[in-house]
C-alpha cells in the first residue's frame, strides 16, 4: 500500500441556489486518513457527508481548500488521484443490471487501463474475495441488495488501489449481511489500506473505526476514537450505571438518594441509573447496599448519544 492516505486542508464546497444565493455545502474541513487506518464519517442528513466524497472522487471541484488523495491533488492530479482511490457509492446506480458480475467488472477494469490476463485475474479474484465468485455469470439484476453491495466493493478493489471511500456500504442490509459487510471492511483495513467510511450505523462506526468524525453544517463538529468521544460525552450527558439485584421482585433498594443523579429506572430485578459520576455513583451502590448487589457496571453514554447530543446543540 502506498504511503499517502487522504488528507484535506480547508477544503470547501459552496452552491448557489435560483435565487443567487450562496450556500455552503463543505466548510474548512481539514480531515486526514492514515495508511492502514479506518475513519468514519458520521452526521446527519445535510451535514456535509456526501459533498466531501464526490470532491474526494474528483466528482466535484472545491470552491477552495485542497485535497490529496494517495498523495495526490485531486484537482490538479485527477487521473493519478482517481487511480489511488477505489470509492462505492452503493445502490442499485453505478453497475449494469443485464451484463453479469463479470462483465460488469470487465467493463469497468478497461475504465481503469487493466487488460488482458492481468484484468481477468483481478475480476477473479475480487470475486472469489467478496464471496460472489459462484454468480460471476449471472445478470447483476437478479442479485440481491446485499450482493449488489458486494459487488460494488468488488469493483472499488479491482484496480488495486491504496485508499477506499466507502459511502454506507451496509445500507439497507439485513443483519446477517451487514455483519458480513463489515468484516470485509474490517478485513481490507488491516491490509494497510486508507478507509473513509461514511455511514448512519452507529455499531458499524464503533466496530471499524480507529477514529470518528462528526461533521455538523458542512464543517467538522468534533473527532476522536470512539471511546474518547463517549468519554468526553459523558461530562454533558452523565455516565449510565446498570445494577443487578440478587433479588428479582419489586423489594429491590430505592437509589433516589444516589449523589449526582439524574435518572432513575427500575425494572423488576434490575435499576438503571444515570448520574454525573459513575464511579461515585458505583461507589455509593456498593457501600450502601453490597451484600444486596449481583453486580454493578457503569458506562459512558453510547455513540449513538454521543450523536444526538451533537445534532441537538446549537
Amino acid at each position: 500500500m502506498a504511503e499517502q492516505g487522504i488528507v484535506t486542508r480547508s477544503l470547501s464546497r459552496e452552491f448557489k441556489d435560483k435565487a443567487g444565493r450562496v450556500r455552503a455545502a463543505v466548510s474548512g474541513v481539514d480531515l486526514t486518513v492514515e495508511p492502514g487506518e479506518l475513519v468514519s464519517v458520521l452526521g446527519p442528513n445535510g451535514a456535509g457527508k456526501t459533498t466531501t466524497v464526490r470532491l474526494l472522487t474528483g466528482l466535484l471541484t472545491p470552491t477552495s481548500g485542497s485535497a490529496d488523495v494517495g498523495g495526490h491533488d485531486v484537482v490538479r492530479e485527477r487521473r493519478a488521484a482517481s487511480r489511488a482511490c477505489g470509492f462505492s457509492l452503493g445502490g442499485d446506480l453505478g453497475l449494469y443490471p443485464r451484463l453479469t458480475a463479470l462483465q460488469n467488472l470487465t467493463f469497468f477494469g478497461l475504465m481503469y487501463g487493466l487488460r488482458g490476463s492481468h484484468l481477468r485475474q483481478r475480476s477473479v479474484t475480487v470475486l472469489e474475495q467478496m464471496g460472489l465468485a459462484d454468480r460471476a455469470g449471472d445478470t447483476v439484476g437478479t442479485f440481491s441488495r446485499g450482493m449488489k453491495q458486494r459487488l460494488h466493493l468488488a469493483r472499488a478493489l479491482l484496480h488495486e488501489p491504496s485508499v477506499l471511500i466507502l459511502d454506507e456500504p451496509s445500507a439497507g442490509l439485513d443483519p446477517q449481511s451487514a455483519a458480513a459487510m463489515r468484516r470485509l471492511v474490517g478485513g481490507l483495513a488491516e491490509e494497510g489500506r486508507s478507509i473513509l467510511l461514511t455511514t448512519h450505523d452507529m455499531r458499524e462506526a464503533e466496530e471499524l473505526s480507529d477514529r470518528v468524525v462528526l461533521m455538523k453544517d458542512g464543517a467538522v463538529h468534533s473527532e476522536a476514537t470512539p471511546g474518547r468521544l463517549r468519554v468526553a460525552a459523558a461530562a454533558r450527558l452523565g455516565h449510565s450505571v446498570q445494577i443487578i439485584w440478587t433479588a428479582a421482585d419489586e423489594s429491590v433498594p430505592a437509589c433516589d438518594a444516589c449523589p449526582g443523579l439524574l435518572e432513575s429506572r427500575q425494572d423488576r430485578g434490575t435499576t438503571r441509573l444515570r448520574v454525573r459520576d459513575g464511579a461515585e455513583a458505583a461507589g455509593w451502590v456498593l457501600a450502601r447496599f453490597g451484600d444486596q448487589v449481583a453486580s454493578v457496571s457503569v458506562t459512558p453514554p453510547s455513540l449513538e448519544e454521543v450523536f444526538l447530543d451533537m445534532v441537538d446543540s446549537r
